[in-house]
């Protein structure tokens, strides 16, 4: 089962959306502001595929985002059972301080990141 996680800001998510409607991942858990959660419009995407909208203040500083990051991804986590060793991680959408919220909190997880995006075709690319 393929996880994928992804900051969501309201600008740039056409890019998200194509990665997010690729079928690779079963499970897909969106970081985004408080206010940018309004501006979301589900893909289309298979039926069996999970999405999980986390919202965080992004108003407080990382110090404090990170530990509430971690517990909210660590109890989905736990909730759907997740077993993968790494994680694919978008982020084409989103702010320098959200992605960096993002990569930090996997990493405390213990986590490894797979960072993926879209090649010149549309297809998925593994940024290694």
């Amino acid at each position: 089962m393929a996880h994928l996680i992804a900051s969501f800001g309201k600008d740039s998510t056409d890019r998200l959306y194509s990665v997010m409607k690729s079928g690779l991942f079963d499970r897909i858990y969106l970081v985004s502001g408080a206010s940018d959660g309004a501006h979301y419009v589900k893909p289309h995407v298979k039926d069996d595929v999970k999405i999980v909208m986390l919202k965080l203040d992004y108003s407080k500083s990382s110090e404090d985002l990170v530990p509430e990051l971690y517990l909210l991804l660590k109890r989905h986590f736990m909730e759907d059972k997740v077993q993968d060793l790494d994680m694919a991680v978008n982020i084409s959408s989103g702010t320098g301080k959200e992605h960096s919220v993002i990569i930090s909190t996997l990493m405390k997880l213990g986590y490894g990141i797979r960072l993926v995006d879209l090649d010149k075709e549309g297809n998925i690319l593994e940024m290694i």
